[in-house]
């Protein structure tokens, strides 16, 4: 498949990912992340309907031949990507925020199981259930994004922060704050602890890298009263 080909076909490779999982606390390496996005994706595409998530199994299947097709990796890297972030993935946990119900926060485990099959280069993962309904959405509340876009990306917190962005492409406009950054992207204390580490360290080079492989157009100020306020729009299409 030709350079050009490829990326046609991967700007139509979509994620659809709830608002809830964007807004969520967690970090996963990128191995484990890619992983994640294959399985989203399959939810994305067996979607009936606005209420798809009903229908949504917590199985998956994730190949090694998948991502070699989609992160453009030789055969032997993709199986030891896989097998890394399913393990990671098996190891981990996601802290929500409900907006309703008892608890104002929640730590659940990712996974129930995961089985690589015998001889087939693939894995079976099973979500834990309670896990469900956060990552196809538990409101009407999702964000899309193309999986070529955001796969030039190659930092954990980069894309997380991208990820975010993309809430407010519509609007154009996001404010936020320093602590609900570190905690949500689990940023280190050293950052935690210091604001402007944070801004240089982290949020700068981010939006740098962001603004440089995404379509989206980033930038952000300090508001008189100490929150962020980002600037979101997407690049003008390029005539060719």
């Amino acid at each position: 498949m030709s350079t050009i080909s490829l990326k046609s076909f991967k700007k139509k490779v979509s994620i659809k990912q709830s608002n809830e999982l964007t807004e969520a606390a967690y970090y996963l390496p990128l191995q484990a992340k890619r992983v994640l996005w294959l399985c989203l994706m399959q939810a994305y595409f067996s979607e009936a309907s606005e209420d798809f998530e009903s229908d949504v199994l917590p199985l998956f299947s994730v190949s090694v031949s998948d991502y070699v097709k989609y992160f453009n990796v030789a055969t032997a890297v993709a199986s030891r990507d896989v097998k890394a972030g399913v393990k990671a993935l098996g190891e981990s946990t996601v802290t929500f925020y409900p907006r309703d119900g008892e608890f104002e926060q929640v730590t659940r485990p990712w996974l129930s199981e995961a089985g690589m099959k015998r001889g087939r280069g693939s894995w079976q993962i099973e979500f834990n259930y309670k896990v469900m309904p956060f990552l196809v959405g538990l409101s009407s509340q999702f964000t899309t994004y193309s999986l070529y876009d955001c796969g030039q990306l190659n930092s954990v917190k980069v894309i997380r922060l991208y990820e975010s962005l993309c809430q407010f492409r519509s609007t154009g406009t996001w404010v936020t704050d320093h602590e609900w950054l570190c905690e949500r992207f689990m940023l280190p204390d050293s950052q935690r602890s210091n604001k402007a580490e944070m801004k240089r360290t982290f949020l700068e080079p981010a939006i740098k890298k962001i603004n440089e492989k995404t379509p989206l157009r980033v930038s952000y100020r300090t508001q008189d009263d100490g929150r962020l306020l980002f600037s979101v729009m997407d690049k003008p299409l390029a005539i060719s």
